[in-house]
């Protein structure tokens, strides 16, 4: 039969692992063309069990995945090379003497498979009856391997692997520093770590290597050691490498070149615990900063800019409960199009832009969530600064509550500036009066002087009640109920001093609303048409706002004050609900208090403003209780033009 390395090149796994057998003979098919070689690649899988002797013999390689396959290699005479396939390089299959290498990795096997071919026809053409690779091959050989260990015990075991191959008549050990001591760690098949002892740094030859960094080749110092010398290597700081030579072997005796073969296998091995600390760290930041990422309080996704769009790599648990979208439905998509909401589009653009350079970009910003629009301050920060950028992370820290309680006390700061003005000034001028007309009634002894006195204290009382209403309407309504809009009108229409004025209810509704302060609202807006609305029957002013005489205007902007029937006629009041107009003619839900009095001032946009007044006795509070009332009822209060040139007053529930 014809060499198998002259024509045809025969490769068997002892496996029914198929796919293994057919990318394998890919692989080697694909190297011998590129190299130019002639011939096939025939490779072939069976089971230990299931392959004959003729086809163990004719195989230029055969490999074997387990002791299974060692046997059946053993059984018959060898002609071919031997390689394990395993992923433990230090176990029985791997440091078998008949293996010729060692392979973990499906790349790393090609490698090694198509080494060894090489090594042997360089082999048949020299006529060498003995087809042995160099150390220096075997050497390289399992470096392939050494490089795709991934940890450190790993790193370990695959060194006293290769050393088998490199140094079979020694016996190998890798010794860490622990502390004081330098442990062994891992040994050749055949010596048990435990029979290897451990020494203090700087005591015995592994300790001093530890300690000095330098190579020795030196006499066991332990007498009861089947070992005579000992060949010993550092490694990086705190690993040695050692080589043993038994006593009973006359053969066995370090030269110059296991020296050499032995400082480049720890150099390789030092590099190979170098990568894996390196990667291991790597893999450590990453995974705090995973951790970090994962379990932080706040919304957070990580980024990348494509086609200058934020396209989402990652969220957290916290962005899915805040924005409602889970990590598969954002995942590749751009995050604007799912959380930032009409309108504010130029303020993500200007973020994105501002990202891309580099900025370190801290705002404040409102976002779309599952509960509605929410205020966050939005922290994003590129992975590079100062630099064109696209990618990043962004946390989203929710501000919406600090932002309403911040409203709250601007709003409570204003109404304290407004009652420190009413105090200070309109509540002095009734107290003047009365300390006057006291004053005078003493000088006197006239009654008329202290009735004034008594008539301005009342001013007084009324203001400070006034006062208290106000701030009371800055807060919430407390309790509501069903109530009907015509009882509450008709109730606060019975307390109010309304002169000949009369009443019309003219469509009843019922509102969720605090009975108590509804009336309020009523009496307070029904005082204001009835002492300001009318210029021939009104009440002693003491109101908010007085009715001016704009209720409405001719095309060249002369004001026309409205006119009655007769100057005498009583103002007449009118109450309904129903649907209303917005601002932009949508309609709304709500009520209104209208009548045909005068109309409104000319700044009728600030009637509702607190301390306004028309009249020099006003207390401008009326109307600016009424529209805390409804403010507080979620209502909105509106000043409009009467249907008869009169006031409207519109209070618009939804």
């Amino acid at each position: 039969m014809t060499s198998a390395l002259g024509e045809c090149v025969r490769v068997l796994v002892l496996d029914d692992d198929l796919e293994l057998a057919r990318d394998l003979g890919t692989h080697l098919d694909a190297e011998r063309r590129d190299a130019g070689e002639d011939g096939a690649v025939e490779t072939h899988a069976a089971a230990p069990d299931g392959v004959g002797q003729e086809r163990l013999v004719e195989a230029d390689v055969t490999v074997i995945v387990d002791e299974a396959g060692l046997d059946r290699v053993r059984s018959v005479e060898r002609v071919g090379a031997v390689v394990a396939y395993v992923d433990d390089p230090t176990g029985r299959t791997a440091t078998d003497p008949i293996v010729d290498a060692v392979a973990g990795s499906p790349a790393s096997l090609s490698e090694t498979v198509s080494w060894l071919l090489a090594r042997d026809r360089r082999s048949v053409v020299r006529s060498k009856p003995t087809l042995t690779p160099s150390r220096i091959e075997q050497l390289n050989a399992g470096m392939t391997e050494l490089a795709a260990v991934r940890s450190v015990d790993e790193a370990y075991r695959a060194a006293i692997a290769v050393a088998g191959q490199v140094f079979p008549a020694y016996q190998a050990v890798v010794a860490v520093r622990d502390g004081e001591w330098v442990e062994p760690v891992v040994a050749s098949s055949g010596t048990p770590v435990d029979d290897c002892n451990r020494v203090r740094v700087g005591t015995g030859v592994a300790g001093r290597t530890v300690q000095t960094g330098d190579v020795s080749i030196a006499p066991n110092p332990n007498p009861d050691s089947q070992f005579e010398t000992l060949l010993t290597v550092p490694v990086g700081d705190d690993v040695v490498f050692q080589l043993a030579a038994d006593e009973t072997d006359d053969d066995a005796e370090f030269d110059d070149a296991d020296r050499r073969l032995a400082e480049l296998l720890a150099s390789h091995l030092e590099e190979s615990l170098d990568r894996i600390a390196v990667t291991e760290t790597l893999r450590s930041e990453r995974d705090k900063l995973l951790a970090l990422f994962t379990n932080v309080p706040d919304p957070a996704i990580a980024y990348d800019y494509v086609d200058g769009e934020p396209i989402v790599r990652q969220v957290n648990d916290a962005f899915e409960e805040t924005f409602g979208f889970d990590a598969e439905t954002v995942l590749g998509e751009s995050v604007d199009d799912y959380i930032v909401p009409p309108g504010a589009e130029p303020e993500a653009d200007d973020l994105n832009e501002r990202l891309q350079r580099g900025e370190n970009v801290r705002r404040e910003v409102t976002r779309t969530t599952a509960d509605g629009p929410r205020h966050f301050i939005l922290h994003v920060i590129p992975i590079r600064l100062d630099a064109a950028n696209a990618a990043g992370y962004a946390i989203y820290t929710d501000v919406t509550d600090r932002r309403e309680r911040e409203e709250t006390l601007r709003r409570q700061n204003e109404r304290l500036d407004e009652f420190a003005s009413i105090v200070s000034h309109d509540l002095r001028n009734p107290l003047s009066v009365a300390e006057g007309y006291v004053d005078l009634a003493r000088e006197t002894g006239e009654a008329d002087s202290l009735e004034k006195a008594a008539d301005a204290i009342d001013r007084m009382d009324e203001l400070v009640g006034d006062l208290l209403s106000l701030a009371r309407e800055g807060r919430s309504v407390g309790e509501t109920e069903p109530v009907s809009l015509s009882e509450v009108a008709r109730e606060a229409w019975e307390s109010v001093d309304t002169a000949n004025a009369t009443l019309t209810v003219e469509s009843d509704a019922t509102l969720d609303a605090n009975r108590t302060r509804l009336r309020e609202l009523f009496e307070n807006v029904f005082r204001n048409s009835v002492e300001h609305g009318s210029t021939s029957s009104r009440a002693e002013p003491d109101d908010s706002v007085e009715h001016g005489s704009t209720g409405s205007r001719t095309e060249s902007g002369d004001s026309v004050e409205h006119e009655r029937d007769s100057p005498d006629e009583p103002l007449r009041v009118r109450v309904g609900a129903g649907t209303l107009r917005d601002d932009d003619g949508e309609p709304v839900s709500g009520f209104y208090v209208e009548d045909d009095g005068v109309g409104l001032p000319e700044e009728a946009d600030r009637v509702f403003e607190s301390g306004f007044t028309t009249d020099e006795s006003g207390t401008g509070l009326g109307l600016a209780i009424s529209e805390r009332i409804a403010e507080a009822h979620g209502w909105t209060a509106h000043a409009l033009a009467g249907a008869d040139g009169g006031a409207r007053f519109e209070f618009r529930t939804g």
